[in-house]
């Protein structure tokens, strides 16, 4: 940016810089010693500055007054979210992002410790995991579920709720809520035990990508099965998640993203197809039933 014009503080611009604006005029408008400096992009938009500038000092010009200026309208965002078609799959977006505040996305290990797998404790610098019968013995039964609404990072946080909304949505959509909240406490209770059991109880993992993996899997299944049930997915999703999946074994991107949940992910892929040829053949036998009927 190029300095064009110093103007006195005293002088409300608000006027010019909304004609400016509407004159597709790029500029900024910044404070130096006490004094107003206009800059622009270079000489040419500096001179237009200038006569602009003269012409409504001089009363040539007239210009109208600058709307006032508007922050975020919470309510028209809050009004813009579906909740109404997706309740269940927002729901549980809103409660990933509350846990994902009030443990600072998994470094408050104090928070998250209501949420894990099984309970631990942290004593001389390490972690002591509890057995899953102690959780059941403490009748901590939500905590088979709980897992799926901790993430680690933003990167982590953001790509699982883009997935959940895309592919959660779409199932949502289709089948209704209860539906929705059956196949997210299945694959998520199913695909957290995976990730325990393969992994010598250490539980100190969450996120939703089990139960991603399991409504694809859910989805993937049932379309080959129940012709009135169509996701319209995009075939490049299914084959991302899949390349993912494998390429999680690989641990290739350990050292990027840190270690991966893969029992989780295969666990919530395999429970999501049983779900999904078990759902798929339900709904083919009564819609053949209905059928033979009328």
């Amino acid at each position: 940016m190029r300095w064009a014009l110093e103007i006195p503080s005293h002088i409300d611009l608000s006027a010019l810089s909304y004609f400016l604006y509407r004159q597709g005029i790029p500029h900024r408008i910044s404070e130096e010693s006490g004094k107003q400096v206009l800059w622009t992009p270079g000489p040419e938009q500096g001179a237009q500055v200038v006569q602009v500038y003269e012409d409504w000092i001089t009363g040539a010009l007239k210009l109208n007054q600058a709307p006032p200026r508007r922050g975020p309208e919470i309510g028209k965002i809050l009004g813009s979210i579906p909740w109404r078609i997706f309740p269940v799959t927002m729901t549980a977006i809103v409660l990933c992002l509350l846990l994902a505040l009030f443990s600072r996305l998994g470094e408050d290990l104090q928070v998250i410790a209501h949420f894990t797998f099984v309970d631990f404790r942290i004593a001389n610098g390490y972690i002591y995991f509890a057995h899953l019968t102690q959780t059941f013995a403490a009748q901590e039964y939500w905590r088979l579920l709980t897992p799926v609404f901790i993430h680690f990072g933003f990167l982590h946080l953001a790509f699982n709720l883009m997935m959940f909304y895309t592919i959660g949505g779409r199932i949502e959509r289709h089948q209704g809520g209860l539906h929705m909240i059956g196949l997210i406490v299945l694959t998520g209770s199913l695909s957290n035990y995976a990730q325990y059991y393969f992994s010598d109880g250490v539980s100190l993992f969450g996120g939703l990508s089990g139960v991603i993996y399991g409504l694809l899997g859910y989805g993937m299944v049932r379309e080959k099965i129940d012709k009135t049930f169509f996701m319209a997915l995009p075939p490049a999703i299914y084959g991302f998640m899949i390349f993912w999946l494998i390429l999680g074994y690989t641990d290739l991107l350990g050292s990027i993203l840190g270690k991966m949940a893969n029992s989780a992910h295969l666990g919530g892929l395999l429970s999501g197809m049983a779900l999904g040829l078990i759902a798929g053949l339900f709904f083919k036998s009564r819609l053949s039933t209905e059928d033979k009927s009328s």
